[in-house]
């Protein structure tokens, strides 16, 4: 009688213990799976894989950044690339999305396989003095994050053809600047692994947890 209750009290704790295992193993699967998924690929930013000296490609044109500096997006070679379009004097969407992303760059700070490009959309009035100033203003760590100037065809030529988002002077007033508010998120190789809006939160959680999940493929 003493080992038959023992053997109930042991099928008991079993039965108890069951569910709890089935829990746990799900969630590692789960979590492994996660970790594992490959991101999408929604093409490659023009002329990746083109001869530097070919400066009509996208990937090869040279922009300005608050130094003064002669900056491509293929300047970062090895690094994934995570890229928005902006200006100093946009009132709305962008002193939000460049808040948020900055968040975002600060899970990255001492990450050196990632850089970050803003571009202006209003280069004739965001020159490298005014990027400087705005960077301070609204401390961003620059760090790894560059925020571009340049030729206004080119700039505009990267995001529609480069990187398939919009971007346009409107009807050239100030708050007129249409631009996306999404947010780019680019591989070793060029390739386009990632389109998350700037402005929502949880897009940018997504970004971050996408950003090192690229970093593992």
């Amino acid at each position: 009688m003493h080992h038959t209750n023992q053997n109930m009290h042991r099928w008991r704790l079993l039965l108890l213990a069951w569910p709890v295992a089935i829990i746990v193993v799900s969630g590692l699967l789960y979590a492994a799976v996660q970790h594992h998924e490959t991101l999408p690929v929604y093409g490659q930013v023009e002329g990746w894989n083109a001869s530097p000296a070919d400066t009509q490609q996208v990937s090869h044109y040279v922009f300005i950044n608050p130094r003064h500096q002669r900056v491509s997006f293929k300047s970062f070679p090895g690094k994934i690339l995570v890229v928005n379009f902006f200006f100093t004097r946009c009132p709305n969407v962008c002193p939000r999305m460049m808040h948020d992303l900055t968040d975002v760059v600060q899970h990255f700070t001492t990450d050196d396989r990632v850089q970050f490009i803003s571009l202006t959309v209003d280069p004739e009035y965001d020159t490298p003095e005014r990027l400087q100033h705005y960077a301070s203003a609204m401390q961003l760590p620059t760090q790894h994050w560059e925020l571009l100037t340049g030729d206004k065809t080119k700039i505009y030529r990267a995001a529609v053809v480069g990187f398939h988002v919009s971007a346009s002077s409107g009807n050239g007033d100030v708050p007129d600047f249409i631009h996306t508010d999404k947010i780019m998120l680019v591989d070793t190789e060029g390739r386009i692994r990632g389109y998350y809006s700037g402005i929502v939160k949880r897009e940018m959680d997504l970004l971050i947890q996408d950003i090192k999940k690229l970093e593992h493929e």
